[in-house]
């Protein structure tokens, strides 16, 4: 099973196409979503800007869309293929702050799976808009207050509801998924977590630079599942 989850920067053309001709994903979590080409069906929902888009696509067309509590404009879709669950997360930054209210959404939306739907595999993946050096302040902006740890606290949390960082299992060190044209800090962005059957079938995660068609590197992760 093949996932990538990627926030295509919502260019008119390209990121589609150059994905499913080169890399054949059984299942895409896009983010800022460019216009799906025509004829290809996926699930997508608009955020707080309507040309902003959260898409969910599967190459068996056979997944399900399932419904949550409103997110108020935030993103997030969730949805289910045979008995896996999908949390595909954009951190929308026209939430100032986007943290209390995105974890607070994705726990939510967890304990539904949990209770409602009975959901044992679930995998979380998207633009979070956040690294755990955030903390850390490493550039001139200011992140965190002093002696506080919001970015750690926000990722632990995902961790304490029995979530694994999928990228970390074969990527020990931070890596940079998104390349800001003011900033050269190599930032983290992008995150993938799974629950416990999952990650222990993930066989490989990467990610590849294609800056010509966004400024963030997609997520391609590989599962081993029977």
């Amino acid at each position: 099973m093949r996932v990538v989850s990627w926030n295509m920067n919502k260019r008119k053309k390209g990121c589609w196409e150059w994905l499913l001709e080169n890399h054949s994903p059984d299942f895409v979590m896009a983010q800022e979503a460019s216009p799906l080409p025509k004829g290809m069906i996926a699930t997508v929902r608009t955020t707080t800007k309507k040309s902003n888009r959260t898409a969910f696509f599967s190459k068996q067309k056979k997944h399900r869309h399932v419904k949550m509590e409103h997110d108020e404009g935030m993103g997030i879709l969730v949805c289910e293929y045979e008995n896996i669950y999908f949390i595909n997360v954009y951190a929308n930054l026209d939430f100032k702050p986007v943290n209390p209210r995105l974890l607070g959404y994705i726990c939510k939306f967890v304990s539904n799976l949990r209770h409602r739907h009975n959901a044992a595999n679930i995998l979380i993946a998207g633009d979070f808009n956040m690294d755990r050096r955030m903390d850390e302040n490493p550039t001139s902006s200011v992140f965190a207050k002093k002696g506080t740890f919001p970015h750690n606290d926000f990722f632990n949390t995902i961790q304490d509801m029995g979530f694994q960082d999928c990228v970390r299992i074969f990527i020990k060190d931070p890596i940079q998924t998104h390349y800001h044209s003011r900033s050269k800090f190599p930032w983290e962005l992008d995150h993938m977590f799974a629950t416990e059957d999952l990650y222990n079938s993930l066989t490989d995660i990467n990610t590849l630079e294609v800056p010509e068609l966004s400024d963030h590197d997609p997520i391609i992760a590989n599962f081993n599942i029977k």
